[in-house]
C-alpha cells in the first residue's frame, strides 16, 4: 500500500470584490486617527465576483444540501455554482447581512450593511449560512465550509476577499484486483460541525462518513469527503465496504484546513500495468491491465493470468494482437465499454491449440469487447497465413459479457475464419457461451464460400471441411451473421462445391435458455 504524503491543494474557491463608494473624504478631527462616519451614508458594495478555475465538469445535484460549490475538472479546487439560490454571509463592524449570489452573477443583500468608521477593520465572509453542517453523508456531493478574510480594508478603497476552504479533503484512489468490488468507502471523522463564520468547530459525535464516488476528467477514479480538521487515527480512519483498512504509518496524524490527504489502497492483488516498455512474454499467473490505446501485440506464453481490459484499444497491423500459446490458460476480465482488440492481418485473439481462454466481465450491461481479426484471422480463434497454413485452436469460454467478434477479408486463395472459432479447415477444441450477448460474424465472399458465425472457417484451396464442434450455449443472446449463404449460423463454414449437411445450427451444439437470430434479425433454431 503506497500512500502520498499531502499536498497544499484546495485553491480559493472565488474571488469577491466588495468597494466603498466613492464620495469625498471625511475630514479626520485634529489628534485623532480616524474619523466617525454618518450612518447610512457609506453602503459597503460588492462589485463582482471572479473565479480561479473552470466550471466542474461535474456540477452537484441541485437537489442536494450544501452541494452549491463543485469540484473543478481534476478535483484539485473548488468553483462556484452560480444557480441563482447561493447564499454567503459577510461581516462588517458588528453587523452582517446574507448576500445571494444569483444565476446571473449579481448579488443581492438582505440587507445593507455600512461602514461608520474611516478606521481599517477587517470584512470576513463565509458559506454556507448554516449554522450547523453536517458531514455524515457525502455519497452525492462533498460538504464545504469556506472563509474570506480582507484584514485592513477601509471605507475609501477597493478589497477584495479570497474565500479558503476551512475543512480538509480526503481522496481515496483503489487499485488491485477487487478494487471494482467496492460498494462504499468510508471516512472517520466528525459527523457535524458549528459553522462559526467561517471557522468550523467539531460537534460531539464521530462516526463513519460516507464519500462520493467520482472519477475525474483527467481519469482519476477516487472516493473523496471534506473533514473537521483534527488528529486522527491511521488505523482506524477509513474503511471499505465496512471493512477497516490499514493505511501507511507515515500517514500524517493530524489533518490541517485547505489541504487535500490522497490514500492509494491496494485492494486484492496487485495489477501490472502493461505499458510499450515493459510488454514482454507473460508467462505467469499474475495480474495484468492494458488500458488506453496500445499498439503492440501481447503474447501469453504460458501460467494462467489474468489480464484485465480497461478502457483497451489494442490494435497491430499483423500478427495476432493477443496471442495465447505454450498452454496457457489466461482470463482477460473485460471492464466497462468500448474496449476493442483487432489486427489487420491475424486475429483479434488467437488461441492456439491446446490452450484456453477465458473472456469474461461483471456482466453484459456494465461490460463490452470488440475483437476483430482480418485476412483469414479470427475474431476470437484461430487464423490462416498466406502460404496456406491453417492453425487449429483450442477452448474459448465465454460469459458475463457483451462480446462483438468478427472476421473480415481472406488470406492466401481465399481462407476465412469465423467470428469465433476457427480458420480455414483448422479446428475448434470447444467454445463455450454463458450469461452473454454476442453479436458474431464470419467472413466470406457471398457467391462461392465463407465461414459460419461460430465455429468453422474455410479453405478455398481445398475442399475440407471441418463439421465436427463442441459448442456449448447457455442464457445467451446470440446474433450470428454467417460469411455465405451454405455456411451455417453455428457450425461450419461453407463451400458452393462442397456444401454441409443443410443446417443453420449444428445439432450437436448445446443451446438451453438461449435465442439465436441471424443476420436480419429472425429467431432461427437447430
Amino acid at each position: 500500500m503506497k500512500t502520498k504524503k499531502h499536498i497544499h491543494l484546495l485553491a480559493t474557491a472565488a474571488l469577491l470584490a466588495l468597494a466603498a463608494c466613492t464620495q469625498d473624504e471625511t475630514a479626520i478631527p485634529t489628534g485623532e486617527t480616524h474619523a466617525t462616519l454618518p450612518y447610512g451614508e457609506y453602503p459597503l458594495q460588492i462589485s463582482g465576483v471572479t473565479l480561479d478555475a473552470e466550471s466542474s465538469a461535474e456540477p452537484w445535484s441541485a437537489e442536494e444540501p450544501q452541494t452549491r460549490v463543485a469540484e473543478n475538472e481534476n478535483g484539485t479546487g473548488s468553483v462556484w455554482q452560480w444557480n441563482g439560490t447561493e447564499t454567503i454571509g459577510v461581516r462588517l463592524g458588528n453587523e452582517t447581512a446574507t448576500y445571494t449570489l444569483n444565476a446571473d452573477k449579481n448579488l443581492i443583500t438582505d440587507r445593507q450593511l455600512y461602514w461608520t468608521s474611516t478606521a481599517p477593520t477587517t470584512v470576513t465572509a463565509w458559506y454556507p449560512t448554516d449554522e450547523t453542517v453536517n458531514l455524515s453523508d457525502q455519497s452525492n456531493g462533498l460538504v464545504y465550509v469556506l472563509k474570506a478574510t480582507a484584514e485592513n480594508a477601509t471605507y475609501n478603497n477597493e478589497i477584495t476577499l479570497g474565500f479558503k476552504h476551512q475543512l480538509a479533503k480526503v481522496r481515496v484512489v483503489l487499485s488491485g484486483t477487487q478494487a471494482s468490488l467496492a460498494q462504499s468507502v468510508e471516512v472517520y471523522g466528525y459527523t457535524t460541525c458549528t459553522n462559526n463564520e467561517g471557522a468550523p468547530i467539531a460537534g460531539d459525535t464521530q462516526d463513519w462518513i460516507k464519500m462520493k464516488h467520482t472519477t475525474y476528467t483527467d481519469g482519476t477514479e477516487c472516493w473523496e469527503a471534506n473533514v473537521v480538521p483534527d488528529d486522527i487515527t491511521p488505523t482506524n480512519f477509513i474503511r471499505i465496504n465496512g471493512q477497516t483498512a490499514t493505511i501507511n504509518e507515515s500517514f500524517p496524524t493530524t489533518l490541517a484546513s485547505g489541504n487535500m490527504y490522497t490514500i492509494d489502497l491496494t485492494v486484492g492483488e496487485v495489477i501490472t500495468e502493461i505499458t510499450a516498455e515493459n510488454n514482454s512474454p507473460i508467462s505467469d499467473d499474475g495480474y495484468y491491465r492494458v488500458s488506453d490505446i496500445f499498439n503492440q501485440q501481447i503474447n501469453i506464453t504460458g501460467g494462467k493470468p489474468t489480464i484485465y481490459l480497461e478502457n483497451a484499444n489494442i490494435s497491430v497491423s499483423s500478427g495476432n494482437a493477443i496471442s495465447v500459446t505454450g498452454n496457457a490458460s489466461p482470463t482477460i476480465h473485460v471492464v466497462g465499454e468500448g474496449n476493442t482488440v483487432s489486427s489487420d492481418n491475424g486475429a483479434g485473439i488467437y488461441v492456439a491449440q491446446g490452450c484456453s481462454v477465458t473472456i469474461t466481465g461483471r456482466s453484459r450491461e456494465e461490460d463490452e469487447l470488440t475483437a476483430t481479426g482480418r485476412k483469414g484471422g479470427a475474431g476470437i480463434g484461430s487464423y490462416s497465413t498466406s502460404d496456406g497454413t491453417n492453425y487449429s485452436c483450442g477452448n474459448i469460454i465465454i460469459s458475463n459479457v457483451t462480446l462483438t467478434a468478427r472476421s473480415e477479408g481472406f488470406v492466401g486463395v481465399g481462407d476465412y475464419a469465423a467470428g469465433i472459432g476457427s480458420a480455414g479447415v483448422g479446428t475448434v477444441e470447444s467454445i463455450s457461451i454463458s450469461d452473454a450477448t454476442i453479436y458474431a460474424q464470419g467472413s466470406g465472399d457471398n457467391y462461392n464460400m465463407g465461414a459460419a458465425a461460430i465455429g468453422g472457417g474455410v479453405d478455398g484451396s481445398s475442399s475440407n471441411i471441418q463439421t465436427a464442434f463442441d459448442i456449448t450455449i447457455s442464457n445467451s443472446t446470440i446474433h450470428a451473421t454467417r460469411g455465405y449463404s451454405q455456411a451455417s449460423y453455428i457450425g461450419a463454414g461453407g463451400l458452393n462445391v462442397t456444401k454441409p449437411a443443410g443446417y443453420n445450427i449444428i445439432s450437436t451444439a448445446r443451446i438451453t435458455d438461449s435465442h439465436v437470430y441471424d443476420e436480419s434479425g429472425n429467431e432461427i433454431t437447430q
